[in-house]
């Protein structure tokens, strides 16, 4: 199969096909709960630090769970693990539906948290089995592209089924449908799951990938796991604030603001892989990075809508030009055997930086305002742009070692 593959250059294959598909599943079932789950725990009479600390714990069980499924990756077929790990997350959704209290959502959220640190590297890392060498940041890109598809119209989606069964009983019917249809979504995510070819692996190459705890982290993904902290505590911001930042400066329209950073951010994630291909990685990152960090100060000084946008555009092009760029490097830092490593060492950082983004935003904020907030969000992607120079030597080191093993 590998053979094959690196024998075209065409992303278009059954098994990619199936995992961007899972992937758009994927954003569709979880954005279309995480969003609410601060109107569900106002729902459950939680109080405000309750709601922030189960809203967290979700990134944070995902951090301690994310070395273990590097390691499963790259001893067990992953699209096992992958099934397993649908079912987990349709089995907590259930529990939702059918437990309405704290406690149990408290025992249920940790387990949506374990399945967020399993999905997102497995799907990831499935995708990158069935792509191109030469292709990889530009297949990236479309997979990017399918979750945001996903995740765009998940929150209305999630939205219209929490007012319908709301209007047709009451909100905890509503909160119900809603649990019920994440969990639908799950299920049905393994159809296409059980379409991708079966990742064998030799004995040989288990045993090449070495010992169990050589399997638990990557240290050549780390550099990029480093580069996307950075840019998840920017971007957790933007996801986080932005209403309350709107209300702030009196702006009206912040949903308008999040469909101009969607649409943009949909656009800009497959053409930059197709333009890493064409003209270079350094040449997409680096002005994505810049892009990126101008945005955040655009945004924080907005006092209109339409600056707001332009914010929107910008950072939007910039994080999406940038993330599947990055995205490969961390992929190709390992041999294939090592992928789903990788994959985990840069989710890592990634789900550290939405983790850690709120926490140091509410920090700045409780100073100063939300504007200065989000000028001082630059300050991450700054860091990350020099990061990602100081790393590219040591990275193309690592490809040309890689070619000659």
């Amino acid at each position: 199969m590998e053979q094959t593959l690196m024998e075209t250059d065409s992303i278009w294959n059954k098994s990619f096909v199936c995992a961007i598909v899972g992937n758009l599943m994927l954003g569709l079932g979880q954005s279309s709960i995480n969003p609410l789950v601060a109107t569900y725990m106002k729902y459950l009479n939680a109080t405000a630090e309750l709601t922030g600390f189960l809203s967290g714990m979700y990134y944070g069980v995902a951090v301690i769970f994310l070395p273990f499924a590097g390691l499963m990756m790259t001893k067990l077929d992953k699209r096992k693990i992958l099934f397993a790990v649908w079912l987990l997350g349709a089995s907590a959704n259930i529990g939702y539906a059918l437990f309405n209290s704290i406690p149990a959502f408290f025992a249920f959220r940790f387990l949506s948290g374990v399945q967020y640190s399993f999905i997102g590297p497995l799907m990831m890392a499935l995708a990158g089995d069935h792509l191109p060498k030469s292709r990889l940041a530009y297949g990236l890109g479309v997979y990017g592209l399918c979750g945001a598809i996903g995740a765009s119209i998940a929150p209305t989606v999630g939205e219209a089924i929490l007012v319908f069964g709301t209007n047709m009983k009451n909100e905890s019917l509503g909160f119900t449908l809603l649990f019920l249809f994440g969990a639908v979504v799950f299920i049905l995510a393994l159809i296409p799951s059980s379409m991708i070819a079966p990742d064998t692996k030799s004995k040989e190459e288990i045993a090449g990938a070495g010992a169990w705890y050589k399997n638990i982290f990557s240290k050549h993904a780390m550099p990029a796991g480093i580069v996307m902290l950075l840019l998840g505590v920017s971007f957790a911001l933007i996801n986080t604030y932005m209403f309350e930042f709107t209300k702030e400066r009196g702006i009206e329209g912040a949903s308008i603001f999040y469909l101009v950073f969607t649409v943009m951010l949909a656009v800009s994630r497959p053409l930059s892989g197709y333009f890493t291909v064409k003209i270079g990685l350094t040449r997409i990152v680096f002005p994505g990075l810049i892009m990126f960090s101008c945005s955040m100060l655009v945004i924080g000084s907005s006092s209109m809508l339409w600056m707001a946008l332009i914010g929107a555009a910008l950072a939007a092009i910039g994080y999406g030009s940038s993330q599947p760029s990055i995205q490969a490097m961390s992929i190709q830092s390992e041999p294939a055997i090592r992928r789903g490593v990788a994959t985990t060492t840069m989710y890592i950082g990634y789900t550290l930086g939405l983790f850690l983004g709120p926490y140091l935003g509410g920090l700045v904020y409780a100073r100063s305002s939300y504007a200065f907030m989000f000028k001082s969000g630059a300050i991450p992607v700054a860091l990350a742009l020099a990061l990602f120079a100081a790393i590219i030597p040591s990275h193309r080191r690592r490809l040309e070692e890689l070619d000659r093993m």
